[in-house]
């Protein structure tokens, strides 16, 4: 026999008596005379009494006690805790076993009433239709004969009668809900109970409506048909014995409303009136009292029983998976869910075990899966643990679960690697490292999995987290290297190139991301290109203004070149832009770097121009400022147009409309 909590803690109280506690030194008292008063002792058998008044037994035995008896008094009441407690936690462990067992028992019992109770119902309905028999009139005499044919007659015409009326039900209801036929089919007395007209679908976590339905309810089945364009299309259907109809109490938020639950969903409508809520419990409850009165031979009995081992492994079911969720056992756990899942498939809904088992199913399946998430999110497991926690989830139909908890947990070790980085000052190198760290974790992620998760549906989920990873390391770089003031176009071409170097490993994985990184840095390049021009801009403001339109020789145009000294600065400010913007620019920057070297160019000529005419100059500076002209527009340009088409592989025809348009500026007057 179990032993009951009391009596446990009797036990160990008594144990905690018998024991020979070492003597505790008695407390002096801070008197003058030195004097030891008696330490308050513990008499462990008052806390057994289930009346034990504890603020009475504290008066009294700290009645007399100085500051140290009182702590004395605590520290025995202390270690009395710690060893009933103790002794406690043994006594139940000692009996767990027993416990199990036992439950065991009761659970097989259960298991035999039941069985007990359909073998009562089987011999009731065959001494029923036994004694139906020997009442009936003898075949063989005329009043029998009659009696026999006239019965037969009139259940073969209203039989006639009822299917033809319940087979133009079912074919009015295919012409006016579209899709219903595909639900409902034509059955032998399948018909049409009750028709509500005025419902609405509300949310179940907001309340608030979603759209108007039509319930049908048959008298083997419900269904559910939406409003669409002034037409009813079938949503749902479910069997009658599938479903469960509730009225649910008025509320500020809701009234005349009912909940259908089908096994795992819950669905809540509301009527118009409450009239039609009420018709429509009453006749769903009409149906139920039907089918409860409708006999059931011994065969069809049988076909809606369960074996009894069968059933008795169901009944005791619970108790197993507590054990061995509890002892981590968590192959055989599943190894069990999946074995009921099974069993209640091949077995009629109506029977009340399987729906019981269904619950059973549904708890420990979720109970389950929360420990195994837990484990699987653990920054520190092999990928061998990790499989097995994989493996484990999508044998409880949890597949998204295991991929957010691993995705989850792969996102958290790649930021924890990305804050051991240090800055050292060497931006390029700080990159490198950055890539390399994401990179590589994420190929590390793609690999692992790529081995757990087989379905084709699933990939998806880890393209978008592998988007993600990459759009959040892109955030990291654009920080480091855009967002630290303006740096020169070398070092940014270096960064990226060790990121490309880096994200080329995830092509032994089938991932290239060469084109997401080079769209999310390109606004952030074309910024750094119009940031360069406009400091070039100024430049050329600057060294025109210091133009004093004298000749100058050399300066690596050739002895033959007669231009100023702005026309050569101008021709190494732009040589010197045109190869910095090379290092950066890609295809997708064509238009900006054209565009930038279009208004360097016509920026410098129309300011040069400009500063010519405003000038007192005389007529040979004059000259010297239509040659600078001349030679930026049939010198400068074209070299610059071919360095460009040698870069971006196409003609360049926006330079040569510029000379065009800028060849009136060759005359200064």
């Amino acid at each position: 026999m179990m032993k009951t909590s009391g009596t446990l803690r009797r036990k160990a109280v008594d144990q905690f008596i018998n024991k020979k506690p070492k003597p505790v030194p008695e407390p002096i008292a801070p008197t003058t005379s030195n004097v030891k008063p008696i330490t308050p002792l513990v008499n462990l058998h008052l806390f057994a009494d289930d009346n034990l008044q504890p603020e009475e037994f504290v008066r009294k035995s700290l009645v007399d006690a100085n500051e140290e008896g009182i702590r004395a008094f605590y520290k025995s009441l202390t270690e009395a805790k710690h060893v009933v407690g103790g002794d406690l936690q043994r006594n139940v462990y000692r009996n767990y076993t027993e416990f199990v067992s036992i439950s065991k028992e009761i659970s097989n019992l259960d298991a035999d009433v039941l069985k007990v109770k359909d073998y009562l119902n089987e011999l009731r309905l065959i001494w029923e239709g036994f004694l139906a028999t020997t009442h009936e009139p003898q075949p063989n005499s005329m009043e029998g004969i009659l009696s026999v044919q006239t019965k037969k007659k009139k259940s073969d015409m209203m039989s006639t009668d009822m299917n033809s009326i319940y087979r133009a039900q079912i074919m009015a209801l295919w012409e006016n809900v579209e899709g219903s036929q595909r639900y409902i089919p034509q059955a032998q007395n399948r018909h049409i109970v009750r028709e509500c007209t005025q419902f609405s679908e509300m949310n179940p976590k907001t309340l608030q409506p979603k759209q108007a339905v039509h319930l049908v309810l048959l008298n083997d089945g419900l269904l559910v048909a939406r409003v669409r364009s002034n037409k009813l299309v079938a949503d749902h259907y479910w069997d009658i014995q599938d479903l469960t109809i509730v009225d649910v109490k008025d509320s500020l938020e809701l009234t005349n409303a009912i909940r259908i639950v089908v096994y795992p969903e819950t669905f809540i409508y509301r009527a118009e009136k409450e009239d039609e809520k009420l018709g429509l419990l009453d006749a769903y409850k009409r149906i139920l009292d039907e089918n409860d009165e409708v006999e059931v031979s011994p065969l069809d009995l049988k076909k809606n029983t369960l074996p009894v081992d069968k059933e008795k492994w169901l009944v005791g079911l619970p108790d197993e998976l507590e054990v061995l969720i509890a002892l981590r056992e968590f192959e055989k756990s599943v190894v069990y869910l999946e074995r009921a899942r099974q069993i209640i498939v091949s077995t009629p809904s109506t029977l009340p075990i399987v729906r019981e088992t269904r619950d059973v199913i549904e708890q420990y399946t979720d109970t389950l899966s929360v420990i195994i998430s837990k484990d699987l999110s653990n920054t520190l497991i092999t990928k061998i643990q990790f499989q097995c926690y994989v493996n484990w989830l999508l044998r409880l139909d949890k597949s998204e679960k295991a991929r957010e908890v691993f995705l989850g947990t792969r996102t958290l070790i790649i930021k924890k690697r990305i804050r051991q980085l240090t800055f050292e000052g060497d931006i390029s190198t700080y990159v490198n490292e950055l890539a390399l760290v994401v990179f590589t974790l994420i190929r590390n992620t793609c690999e692992w999995y790529r081995d757990s998760f087989k379905q084709n549906d699933m990939a998806s989920g880890f393209v978008t987290w592998v988007k993600e990873q990459t759009e959040i390391y892109a955030e990291i770089y654009k920080r480091q290297v855009f967002g630290q003031g303006p740096l020169s176009c070398q070092v940014i071409s270096d960064c990226f190139k060790y990121t490309l170097d880096q994200c080329s490993i995830l092509r032994k994985v089938g991932l290239d991301l060469k084109f997401l990184l080079e769209d999310l840095f390109l606004d952030n390049i074309k910024e750094t290109v119009k940031v360069y021009e406009r400091k070039n801009r100024d430049k050329v403001d600057k060294f025109t203004n210091n133009d004093t339109f004298t000749i100058v020789s050399g300066q690596g145009l050739g002895t033959d070149v007669k231009v100023t000294s702005s026309v050569v600065s101008f021709y190494n400010l732009l040589i010197k832009f045109v190869n910095d913007v090379c290092l950066l620019s890609k295809q997708q920057l064509y238009s900006t770097v054209i565009e930038s070297v279009y208004q360097l160019t016509e920026h410098y000529l129309r300011t040069m121009v400009r500063e010519a005419r405003k000038r007192n100059l005389s007529r040979e500076q004059r000259s010297v400022a239509s040659m600078n002209a001349t030679f930026v527009l049939d010198n400068v340009v074209p070299r610059v147009s071919s360095q460009l088409n040698y870069h971006f592989n196409r003609p360049i025809p926006e330079l040569d409309t510029l000379r065009a348009k800028l060849r009136e500026l060759t005359y200064i007057t």
